[in-house]
């Protein structure tokens, strides 16, 4: 159990050990693009993923999970060899495609191995926990890589480029380290369309985990896409390249702590998840409103609020899902989440270009708001499950 859990924790730090996330948006203000242009290639990024998250779920359920995983690590390392070998739009364009594909074939298929090989030592329950510190160390994976950047960014972009291909070939090796779990034996039974139709079916039976499904889309698109801004939040805001990877290496750690001891929140009523959802919002809102080089603090806590929410929920969707499915129904997630995505950059982009970047934060913080007083209107989740 320890020596599989090490390496599960080595993958995700690995994963996200890339020395060009912290300035990759910064690069993308450097290279020319327009915010119109920076929000449209994220959404290429996104409408990839989302259109192949169904179909990579299925696929992971019904070969093997490790060398789907595997298989993706290379998509992006191509992705970024365009971006070195292509410093414009179209370069970048295609960069995000190829790291859509990364996005696809990971999230869905990493959240069902980790629930399986617990489930099949009986150790299910800590699949929270377990996420948790999984997701600690994929932040601590971009604190080390933010402060690798800040070292190297005087070097150029091209340096850190580099670095990130050979990052995506260590991470590639890692999962085919992992022990096999055995299928379930209705998902070897089931053709490929078969098993779509069966996952699809699971979820519009069961309204309330489709309830559940929209939530986490909600909290993981308005948690989740808008980090990929932070950075220029920090440029814009005053801080200097090596101060903006800083900042982000910041943020990570913070987010670290957060999923290390979201667990402890998997008791708290609906309610209280609702009120943290709007209290970050308000602090969006309140760094817009500021838009100093300090305000970036409350960013920070704006993403470790919702790094809690999305560890727990994420949590209790893996409890009610079956098995032969799990893969499948975790890219249904992962689909709704792109959807939400998606519209955010293909929202977000347009807004900053028109009026401007801190016009934007405003109003998404505002948003997030909104919708948070609305969850806490119409009332708690119902508990939600599927047969297997």
């Amino acid at each position: 159990m320890r020596a599989f859990l090490t390496r599960v924790y080595a993958f995700k730090a690995m994963d996200a050990f890339i020395l060009i996330y912290p300035l990759y948006a910064v690069m993308f203000v450097d290279a020319g693009l327009t915010p119109g242009q920076i929000g449209l290639a994220l959404a290429v990024w996104s409408v990839t993923a989302f259109v192949l998250e169904i179909p990579a779920g299925v696929i992971a359920d019904r070969w093997s999970r490790r060398w789907v995983l595997a298989g993706a690590q290379l998509f992006r390392l191509a992705g970024y060899g365009l971006w070195l070998l292509y410093p414009h739009f179209w370069g970048f364009l295609g960069g995000f495609l190829l790291w859509g594909i990364k996005s696809a074939f990971t999230n869905g298929t990493f959240e069902a191995l980790v629930f399986d090989a617990l489930k099949a030592r009986g150790r299910e329950a800590v699949y929270t926990q377990v996420t948790g510190r999984s997701d600690a160390m994929q932040f601590v994976g971009i604190l080390c890589a933010s402060v690798g950047a800040a070292a190297l960014a005087r070097f150029g972009y091209p340096v850190l480029l580099q670095a990130s291909l050979a990052a995506c070939a260590i991470c590639a090796a890692l999962p085919l380290t992992f022990p096999k779990v055995a299928r379930s034996q209705a998902a070897r039974d089931l053709h490929y369309l078969a098993h779509l139709r069966l996952g699809l079916a699971q979820v519009l039976r069961a309204p309330l985990l489709l309830d559940l499904m929209a939530f986490i889309a909600l909290a993981l698109a308005l948690g989740g896409a808008l980090d990929e801004f932070w950075t220029i939040f920090a440029s814009q805001s005053g801080l200097s390249n090596a101060a903006v990877a800083i900042f982000l290496g910041l943020m990570s750690a913070g987010q670290a702590v957060a999923a290390a001891l979201a667990h402890r929140a998997a008791g708290w009523r609906d309610r209280r998840f609702y009120l943290l959802f709007g209290v970050c919002g308000g602090l969006l809102v309140a760094a817009a409103a500021v838009f100093q080089p300090w305000a970036v603090i409350l960013l920070i806590a704006f993403s470790g609020g919702f790094k809690v929410i999305d560890t727990v929920f994420e949590g209790r969707l893996q409890h009610a899902i079956a098995d032969e499915t799990r893969a499948t129904l975790g890219s249904v997630k992962g689909f709704a989440v792109q959807i939400a995505v998606t519209a955010l950059y293909l929202t977000f982009g347009p807004l900053a270009q028109a009026a401007s970047y801190r016009t934007a934060f405003l109003t998404f913080g505002a948003g997030i708001v909104g919708l948070a007083a609305l969850y806490l209107i119409r009332g708690p989740l119902k508990p939600a499950a599927v047969s297997s």
